[in-house]
């Protein structure tokens, strides 16, 4: 990473790189109680506290994704203490018209992917939005901070925790 200029200007540059990964985490962890903006807003202020403190041991987009990944739980665990029942509400979104039913298939199936997945837990959402970006096991095993078998073991889990849940609606 290019240590030039100013803090803030290093700040915009890599904001503006990685706010693509920034929204998916974040979109990921929307609840009851956590706004998208909300959480965006806190991802943002942690990237600007700990700027400083990045060596450049792992990867900058290694860093991005943990730093909103660990605000994002601990936002999480902060504010849902009482309620488990506080899950994203995919029902409320609008779905733009599609240009060919077979866009509008795709589309209801993502949406009700992104349905199950708000029904895990922090830890595995994490595991499952690195994997749906095509993440490596090893690196999200730095991201997570686990070995790459304890991802792969985890990941296994899921998916069939997902395939379970999604036959249950069938």
């Amino acid at each position: 990473m290019d240590r030039k200029g100013s803090k803030e200007e290093l700040f915009l540059s890599v904001t503006d790189t990685y706010k693509e990964v920034i929204a998916k985490v974040c979109y990921m962890y929307v609840s009851a109680d956590a706004s998208f903006d909300d959480l965006y807003q806190e991802v943002l202020v942690n990237i600007w506290q700990g700027l400083d403190g990045f060596r450049g041991e792992a990867k900058l987009s290694t860093w991005i994704y943990r730093a909103a990944i660990n605000t994002c739980i601990t936002w999480h665990r902060r504010n849902n203490r009482h309620s488990r029942a506080a899950n994203m509400r995919l029902d409320d979104l609008t779905i733009e018209p599609a240009d060919s039913g077979e866009t509008a298939e795709m589309l209801e199936q993502y949406q009700e992917l992104y349905r199950l997945i708000s029904r895990l837990g922090p830890i595995d959402k994490a595991l499952v939005t690195l994997w749906l970006e095509e993440k490596p096991y090893d690196e999200i095993g730095r991201v997570m901070g686990m070995t790459q078998g304890a991802v792969a073991v985890r990941m296994h889990r899921i998916k069939e925790k997902l395939s379970a849940m999604a036959s249950d609606l069938k």
